[in-house]
């Protein structure tokens, strides 16, 4: 599948793309990786051919301005009963795999016993691995899933839920339930991330929906409520629809962009704030079911040109 979408890209003929952005889960590996270090991480995750070769299919791409990326969601599975495995972000540029990221915000559904528990590291919090500076000089932060809904906390911690954060790796690798006080570090540790560094656009790795139309609640609190802490800057999102595709392409969009602060405040009064894909493909399968749509957005800031991720 990622092949396909790659080529199509390729033969789109839509010019300069500067980031191919793939769902959360996309692969699903066994054996996680969150507790060891970035180096040893990335050694990890590189040592599966599964992996390598989806790396390779970066090369395909080409940009004016410089190689594209390309960002996916990697699972891996739980350690065990109790405690869960890793949600991560991988971003490849021209076969090199460049950041590695993990969900640093769980949904209460990660935590809340009725499976494997999620933890959270606190390394993650602050990692640059997080960044990207894109061919043209754009700087883009990689958000696994409910991070859209966490991120939201920059501006206030009444904005994230910081009570799903049941469980945490310490530095010796102690695992252990997190203080309100801890939970407040990790947050401002993430703060201090996006102002030393603040992006000019967010991609997320979403997991699933069930089908189109089930995405509402996402988009009008995660996806519009990101960029809303954000400053306003595009947020996009790839995600699965178990069930069925978009009919139309531009519905369930996953991306909003020059949302307003006030929108946090707004609570179920926020609107969706949607974006609408600047073209599209949809790419069938041999009974000519439809298999994926791939969206183009073409982004404009103030202080930058526009260019299509």
């Amino acid at each position: 599948m990622a092949e396909r979408i790659i080529d199509a890209i390729a033969l789109s003929g839509w010019g300069d793309v500067e980031a191919v952005l793939l769902p959360g889960g996309f692969l699903r590996l066994p054996d996680p990786i969150g507790h060891l270090d970035e180096t040893a991480r990335r050694e990890a995750l590189l040592s599966r051919p599964m992996v390598r070769a989806l790396g390779e299919l970066s090369r395909r791409l080409a940009g004016r301005a410089g190689p594209p990326f390309l960002v996916v969601g990697i699972d891996l599975k739980p350690l065990n009963r109790r405690i869960g495995g890793d949600q991560m972000v991988a971003a490849w540029r021209d076969g090199e795999l460049v950041a590695l990221t993990r969900k640093t915000f769980p949904a209460n559904g990660d935590t809340d016993g009725w499976g494997p528990v999620y933890p959270v590291y606190e390394e993650d919090f602050s990692s640059p691995s997080r960044m990207v500076v894109l061919p043209r000089g754009r700087r883009a932060v990689l958000l696994g899933c409910y991070d859209a809904f966490g991120v939201r906390g920059i501006i206030h911690e009444r904005h994230a839920d910081l009570t799903a954060m049941r469980l945490a790796r310490d530095r010796v690798n102690g695992l252990h339930r997190p203080s309100i006080a801890l939970r407040r570090y990790f947050l401002a540790r993430c703060r201090a991330l996006m102002a030393a560094h603040p992006p000019d656009l967010a991609l997320i790795a979403i997991h699933n929906f069930i089908r189109p139309g089930a995405d509402g609640y996402w988009q009008r609190h995660g996806i519009a409520g990101a960029s809303a802490a954000l400053g306003g800057i595009p947020v996009i999102g790839a995600s699965h629809f178990n069930e069925a595709l978009p009919q139309d392409p531009d519905r369930s969009p996953l991306a909003a962009a020059g949302v307003p602060q006030t929108h946090l405040d707004q609570g179920g009064r926020r609107e969706p704030h949607a974006v609408r894909p600047d073209a599209s493909i949809v790419l069938h399968g041999r009974d000519g079911s439809p298999l994926a749509i791939i969206r183009r957005f073409d982004c404009l800031t103030p202080s930058t040109h526009e260019r299509n991720i």
